[in-house]
C-alpha cells in the first residue's frame, strides 16, 4: 500500500462522515445559576428525544430538527418543570457570536405553565444548518415574529436576579408586608 493512498482514503472517509451528519456539532455551553458552565456531549444530546416542527419566518416555512431546549437545560442540571417559588424568576439567555440575544423566563419552557417549544435546532429540511445560521439555531413557533430565533447559537446562560437579591440581606418589614 502507498504511503499517498492512506491519507487520501482516511479523508474521504471524514468528509462522508461530515457530509452524512453522523456527528453533532458540539453544543453551545450552558452556564448555570451557580456560574458552573457544562457543555454537554454528544452522547448525552442525542440521548434526548428529537424533535421536528414546521415554523414560518420571513414568509419562508421550513421543517426544524432538534432538541427542546427544556430537555437541553434539564440534561445540564436545570429544574425547568413544576417551578415554584425563587425559580419563578429564573431567566434563560441564549447568544450568538454577533451579539444578539434573547431571553425566555424559565417559566415560559415550564409544562405546567407557559408550555412554549423552543427547539434547538440543528437541521432545516432534513439538511444541517448552513453556517449563515448554524451549527445551532433558536427556533419559537409560536412567536409571531421571529426575533427570538438566534442564529449561530453559541452560549447559554440561566441566571436567577432574585437569588442575586437574597444576598443583599432581609427585605424591610414594609416590602415583605406588600407581598
Amino acid at each position: 500500500m502507498s504511503l499517498y493512498r492512506l491519507p487520501l482514503r482516511s479523508l474521504a472517509f471524514v468528509v462522508l462522515l461530515v457530509a452524512g451528519g453522523a456527528s453533532l456539532a458540539a453544543t453551545p455551553p450552558i452556564t448555570l445559576p451557580d456560574g458552573r458552565t457544562v457543555q454537554l456531549s454528544a452522547k448525552a444530546i442525542e440521548s434526548l428525544p428529537r424533535l421536528s416542527v414546521s415554523a414560518t419566518a420571513h414568509g419562508k416555512t421550513a421543517r426544524y430538527g432538534g432538541y427542546d431546549l427544556r430537555q437541553v437545560l434539564e440534561a445540564a442540571g436545570v429544574r425547568a418543570s413544576a417551578l415554584r417559588g425563587r425559580a419563578m424568576t429564573t431567566i434563560v439567555t441564549v447568544s450568538a457570536p454577533d451579539g444578539y440575544h434573547a431571553v425566555f423566563a424559565l417559566a415560559e419552557l415550564d409544562p405546567t405553565l407557559g408550555n412554549r417549544q423552543v427547539l434547538l435546532a440543528d437541521r432545516e429540511n432534513g439538511q444541517p444548518l448552513p453556517p449563515a445560521t448554524g451549527p445551532w439555531r433558536l427556533v419559537v413557533p409560536a412567536d409571531q415574529r421571529p426575533a427570538r430565533w438566534v442564529r449561530q447559537v453559541n452560549a447559554i446562560a440561566v441566571s436567577n436576579p432574585q437569588a442575586a437579591r437574597t444576598d443583599q440581606g432581609p427585605r424591610s418589614a414594609t416590602a415583605a408586608a406588600a407581598h
